[in-house]
C-alpha cells in the first residue's frame, strides 16, 4: 500500500515515514522544504508547497492513503487561512481518484477559543464536508502534545532551560495536559490505515495519563538533579510575558510564552477518552514522566 505523508519534513511526518516504512508501506512524502535526514533514503520525497498540489501526483504515484500532517508552525499567527486553502486544494484532487482514506492530524484543542483551535476545527469541518460526497473515508486524530527525541515544543524548551540552569519554578497550578509519545502516535496512525473500525470517526489519542504541570516540572528537576531550593516565578510576571509573546508572534517571532501557553499552564483541563482503545485495541507503550531522562539526555 502506498501512503502519501504531507509535512514529511517535520518531527511527526519524518518519524511516521520511518515507522510506516518498517511496516512495509511504500511512502511518498511531500513538504515545501527538503529534509535530507529522513530515513530510509528510498522514500519518494516531493518538494512542493501543498497549495500547489496536483491530482497528477495521486495518479502517477498510485496513492492509496494520505496522512495529512502539514500545517503552519506559527500556530498563533493571525492569518490561519493558508492551511485551510492548502487543505481544500488537496481535497479537490480526490475526485476520480482511487484514494481509500484520509487521516488528518488535528488537535485535542479544537474547542478552544484561540486562533489555532478554531483553525483546526474549521479544517475538520472542511474534510467532513468535502469527503461526504465521495466514496472516501477519513479518520480525524485529535492528537495530544507529542513527545520524544527530537521534539521541539514549548514544553521541551521549558524543561531544557531547567536542565541547563536552575531557573525559577512555576507557581502552583491545577492545570492538566494530555500527551502521547511519537512512537505511540505513529502506531495510532497505522491502525487508522489498517483498521476499518476507525473509518469516518474522530478520536482523541493520548498515553492515557492526565499530567499536572507542576508534576512534570518536579519530575524533570529530579531527573536533572535540580532539586535544590529555587525561586518561584510570580504568576503576574508570566502573565505580562504572555502578552509580550502575543505581540511578537505577529511578527513571526516565537517566544516560549504567549497567551495560549499561559492558559495551558494555569487553566487547562484534560478530558481522557478511550474510544480509540476500544475500537483498535491500542495500548500506550510509555508515559512522558518516565521518558524525560532519555529525551533530554543529549543536552
Amino acid at each position: 500500500m502506498r501512503v502519501l505523508i504531507t509535512g514529511i519534513g517535520g518531527f511527526i511526518g519524518s518519524k511516521l515515514a520511518e515507522y510506516l516504512s518498517s511496516m512495509n508501506y511504500e511512502i511518498i512524502g511531500l513538504d515545501k522544504i527538503l529534509n535530507d535526514k529522513i530515513e530510509p533514503k528510498t522514500i519518494e520525497y516531493i518538494v512542493l508547497d501543498l497549495k500547489n498540489f496536483d491530482e497528477k501526483i495521486i495518479k502517477n504515484y498510485g496513492i492509496d492513503y494520505i496522512v495529512h500532517c502539514a500545517g503552519d508552525a506559527y500556530v498563533d499567527n493571525a492569518d490561519r487561512n493558508t492551511d485551510y486553502l492548502a487543505t481544500k486544494k488537496l481535497l479537490q484532487t480526490f475526485k476520480n481518484s482511487k484514494i481509500k482514506k484520509l487521516i488528518f492530524l488535528s488537535s485535542n484543542k479544537v474547542y478552544g477559543k484561540d486562533k489555532y483551535s478554531r483553525s483546526k476545527f474549521k479544517l475538520e469541518s472542511l474534510i467532513k464536508a468535502e469527503l461526504s460526497s465521495l466514496n472516501i473515508s477519513y479518520t480525524l486524530i485529535r492528537s495530544s502534545i507529542v513527545y520524544g527525541r527530537g521534539m521541539g515544543s514549548n514544553i521541551y524548551k521549558w524543561l531544557s532551560l531547567i536542565k541547563l540552569g536552575n531557573i525559577p519554578a512555576l507557581p502552583q497550578s491545577e492545570s492538566r495536559i494530555l500527551m502521547i509519545s511519537i512512537e505511540d502516535l505513529c502506531r495510532c496512525i497505522e491502525k487508522c490505515i489498517s483498521n476499518s473500525n476507525t473509518d469516518n470517526k474522530t478520536y482523541v489519542v493520548s498515553d492515557g495519563i492526565s499530567y499536572n504541570i507542576n508534576e512534570i516540572e518536579q519530575t524533570a528537576r529530579q531527573a536533572f538533579s535540580r532539586t535544590a531550593k529555587h525561586l518561584v516565578c510570580p504568576r503576574l510576571l508570566l502573565f505580562f510575558a504572555s502578552k509580550l509573546g502575543d505581540l511578537l508572534i505577529k511578527a513571526r517571532i516565537g517566544l516560549p510564552m504567549n497567551s495560549r501557553i499561559y492558559n495551558m499552564l494555569f487553566y487547562n483541563t484534560a478530558h481522557l477518552s478511550y474510544e480509540f482503545e476500544k475500537d483498535t485495541g491500542f495500548t500506550a507503550s510509555t508515559n512522558f514522566l518516565s521518558e524525560i531522562p532519555s529525551i533530554f539526555s543529549e543536552i
